[in-house]
This record gives C-alpha cells, sequence and structure tokens, in this order.
C-alpha cells in the first residue's frame, strides 16, 4: 500500500491525540509531521526550566502578539511549542482546563452556542486520565495522563472532589498549581505509540 490515508500536520496535543485514535484501526495508515525536534530534553522535563524552554528557538516558535496599545506598546511573548506534542511539551507540566463560567460566557457569544462548559465537559473527560480516576469532572481513560505532584512545597492534601467542581468561584492558583499538578503530555501517553504503522 502507498501513502497514508491521513496526513496530520503539527505533532501537538491535538494532533498526538487524532493520529493515536485514527491508528486504532491498523488497516489506516497515518503520517505525524512535526518541525520540532523530538521532546526528549531534560529541560523539557523539569518543570522548573519552564522559562528556559519557552524561550529556546529549539523548543519554541517566538512568537509575540502585536504592541499591545494598553501595555506601554509592549509585546508580550506568545509561547507555542516547536517540538514533539507541542505547547504541552514546554508548560512546565501544567494541565488546565479552564473555568466552566469561562465557557458559559462564550456560549453567549452569536456563533459558540457549542462552547458551555456542560457541552465541553464530556470532551474534556473523555481526553482525561486522571490518577483518582473518573468522577462528575474528570475522566478515568483518555490519553491525556494527569497527575497531582507533592514537591514538599506545600503539605500532601487528601483528594478534594470538588476540585474541578464547576461550582467553585475562579481564582487564580498561581505558581501553586504549576507545581502541584504534571501532566504527561499525549504521544508518551500510551506505550504503543511508535508500535503502529
Amino acid at each position: 500500500m502507498d501513502g497514508y490515508d491521513y496526513i496530520i500536520v503539527g505533532a501537538g496535543s491535538a494532533g498526538c491525540v487524532l493520529a493515536n485514535r485514527l491508528s486504532t484501526d491498523p488497516a489506516i495508515r497515518v503520517l505525524l509531521l512535526e518541525a520540532g525536534p523530538a521532546d526528549n530534553s531534560l529541560l523539557i522535563r523539569m518543570p522548573g526550566a519552564v522559562g528556559l524552554v519557552t524561550h529556546s528557538s529549539r523548543f519554541s516558535w517566538g512568537y509575540e502578539t502585536e504592541p499591545q496599545e494598553h501595555m506601554n506598546n509592549r509585546r508580550i511573548l506568545a509561547t507555542r511549542g516547536r517540538t514533539l506534542d507541542g505547547s504541552s511539551s514546554i508548560n512546565g507540566m501544567v494541565y488546565i482546563r479552564g473555568h466552566a463560567y469561562d465557557y458559559d460566557r462564550w456560549a453567549e457569544d452569536p456563533g459558540l452556542f457549542h462552547w458551555p462548559y456542560a457541552h465541553v465537559l464530556p470532551y474534556f473527560k473523555r481526553a482525561q486520565n486522571h490518577e483518582y480516576g473518573a468522577d462528575d469532572y474528570r475522566g478515568g481513560d483518555g490519553p491525556l495522563r494527569v497527575s497531582r505532584v507533592d514537591t514538599g512545597l506545600w503539605p500532601a492534601r487528601p483528594r478534594n472532589p470538588r476540585r474541578s467542581s464547576p461550582c467553585r468561584r475562579p481564582r487564580n492558583l498561581g505558581s501553586r498549581a504549576a507545581y502541584r499538578s504534571r501532566s504527561t503530555p499525549p504521544s508518551r501517553a500510551k506505550s504503543d505509540r511508535r508500535s503502529r504503522p
């Protein structure tokens, strides 16, 4: 058989998950292309090195915003990963999916009626494989592994079932969330990814 049934350009989170799902059928040939290098650098594996990889031309495209009028015309770094797993590889191993109130607010705009939290939640759950397993807000068997990390900076806490609840008021979790959550990029989420044609 010559050629491919699907060619996916970009091996970021979406590209890796799509390639993984399509290639579960052995009759389908999938080609996944990525412009950047493999994500096997020690810097990518260390959350504390996030500043080095986000400013590295090896792992980041180096995009910036247009000058921002209300920020003294500064350009703001818009980090986008240039490596296998894309931005998921250079985000300091943080998993954040946004707050329910934001999705519901977006759904009020014309053309975005499919964005309320109740509509997107099943997709988040389907993608997630949380160490606590599935519940009303988390998935338990998706390709994206998510776990909590005890860094010693904060005492370990018992599981809080409301942690992902849309009922919680939005608040800035800052570095606490960055150092207490860890996600495994989708390309490493399935151990059989390299064995497929």
